[in-house]
């Protein structure tokens, strides 16, 4: 069954898929990793808090922040305490 997130703005969709193998963690990851390559989640964006995007696709906050965390990592996002989660500057390059 697939689960599905329209987000700030229309050209915004992530579908997850629970029927399929690959985790709910790497789908989420690749599906906004598209999303900020296509430029559907521009720099400066902010994302979704982890808990409303959690709940949203009715997954546990924890997959929600582990991406998160992967994609600050590779530089993808940014986020500092007390703030949004954002995507990052350069990150289409």
């Amino acid at each position: 069954m697939a689960i599905e997130w329209a987000g700030t703005g229309p050209e915004l969709l992530l579908s997850l898929d629970r029927s399929r193998s690959e985790p709910l963690r790497s789908q989420l990851e690749r599906e906004l990793r598209e999303a900020i390559r296509l430029g559907r989640l521009p720099p400066g964006e902010r994302l979704p808090s982890s808990r409303a995007l959690a709940s949203e696709l009715g997954i546990s906050r924890g997959l929600v922040l582990e991406c998160y965390t992967q994609l600050q990592a590779e530089g993808f996002l940014t986020a500092r305490s007390g703030s949004a989660t954002r995507v990052t500057a350069g990150a289409l390059t």
